[in-house]
């Protein structure tokens, strides 16, 4: 059995956002090959599933300062689950054993790699798994803020940062998994010659066998997330200023479902009047009684897994058309996508009362999806992906890298 090191920035449990389980299921499916996995993290706020062939190691402590991690060389979400616990945490299981395979999970824990270059053992393969390209996510997050001069520097450095550190990591990676297309193609023109390999998420929640719209389906536009992020709290923000009064004059409730911090719900709250926010839930199901489901993030790329939510419990979606790269062609066919947000929340409101097609919508993209999202054949994959990769390609990589 192969030995493997995961290092996350934290335990994904409980499982309230799109990153969190990605990384938890993916781990999960790459341990059922036959992986032993040791997966490492900050301490998260519930304890984790018992799963086989994985091993939970929460690091204690808490991410540094804001404030202390803007003074870092890192970008800031590296500088802050760079802590002084989990570099000793992470330099004594280096020592402990050979391991593998080394997996840097996000771009986030590209600070692990000086530590790998001294204290690894052996010719690991270095596992580079992705969420997003960072790169361009964090220059368009500073190309299209429209805050202040002080904010502008702050994300142009954090986008330069991140680009390096970024490179860096695919520099010295045998093997990146992306999580589109889309972006496994941007990682080819920014790292030439890297092997990537496209791991979309696979799905394993509920799945509503028969659902029908009606003119009795409450006139709402469900919206499914999790808002500590920056961008997307920005993209929140964006879609509720565009929406929210239009939204409010046809009559139709719009459902902000999933974590958000006190204060910025408070603040919306307030400014809104269409919105109606709920915060995290354990189970999406309940809240997913509306006519439509909507995806409205243009900030930011990766896949969003929320659409497989609204899919496979039979909600219509309508989306912008970057929102939905990942899906199949099948399954794009019977979602509506825009161009941009006043766009959206026209269809949004065009749609609403057209039960016939929503239900043509929902009905042909669960069909289409039913049988293309599988977390086992991602597993697969990555394993596949690994042994193909030579010991003689894998130790020449490895000496380059010390």
């Amino acid at each position: 059995m192969m030995n493997c090191l995961w290092l996350s920035r934290a335990i994904p449990f409980p499982l309230i956002t799109g990153d969190r389980q990605y990384s938890a299921k993916l781990a999960e499916a790459f341990a059922a090959t036959g992986v032993a996995v040791t997966f490492v993290g900050l301490a998260g706020d519930s304890s984790p599933e018992p799963i086989n062939n994985i091993e939970w190691r929460a690091v204690k402590g808490t991410p540094r300062s804001q404030v202390a991690s803007l003074l870092s060389a890192m970008p800031l979400v590296a500088a802050r689950h760079w802590t002084s616990q989990y570099s000793a945490e992470l330099c004594r299981l280096l020592r402990s054993r050979t391991w593998d395979i080394i997996v840097v999970d996000y771009c986030g824990m590209g600070w692990v790699l000086r530590y790998l270059r001294q204290f690894a053992m052996g010719s690991p393969i270095l596992v580079f798994v992705t969420h997003n390209h960072e790169e361009s996510v964090t220059r368009q997050q500073w190309k299209e803020t429209r805050a202040g001069m002080g904010e502008r520097l702050y994300l142009l450095q954090n986008y330069l940062k991140m680009r390096r550190l970024e490179q860096a990591t695919c520099q010295v990676s045998d093997l990146i998994t992306a999580i589109t297309e889309t972006d496994a193609t941007q990682f080819q023109q920014t790292s030439p010659g890297a092997r990537v390999i496209t791991l979309t998420p696979g799905y394993d929640g509920s799945r509503m066998p028969h659902r029908r719209v009606t003119t009795s389906t409450p006139r709402a536009a469900v919206m499914f997330g999790g808002y500590r992020w920056s961008v997307k709290q920005t993209n929140l923000r964006l879609f509720l200023d565009h929406t929210d009064a239009q939204m409010h004059e046809a009559g139709i409730e719009i459902r902000i479902v999933g974590d958000i911090p006190c204060e910025l719900r408070s603040d919306f709250e307030r400014r809104y009047v269409a919105a109606r926010f709920t915060g995290f839930v354990e189970d999406p199901v309940p809240h997913l009684n509306a006519r439509v489901g909507v995806v409205a993030e243009p900030i930011g790329g990766g896949f969003k897994l929320k659409l497989l939510d609204y899919i496979f419990n039979r909600v219509p979606v309508v989306a912008l058309e970057p929102c939905v790269v990942g899906l199949p062609e099948a399954v794009r066919r019977h979602v509506l996508t825009v161009q941009d947000l006043p766009a959206l929340s026209n269809c949004i409101t065009a749609v609403i009362d057209e039960v016939d097609q929503l239900n043509r919508l929902q009905e042909g993209a669960f069909d289409a999806a039913e049988q293309a999202f599988h977390w086992a054949e991602r597993g697969k994959a990555m394993h596949a992906a690994i042994l193909a990769i030579g010991n003689s390609v894998r130790r020449l990589a490895w000496h380059r890298r010390r």
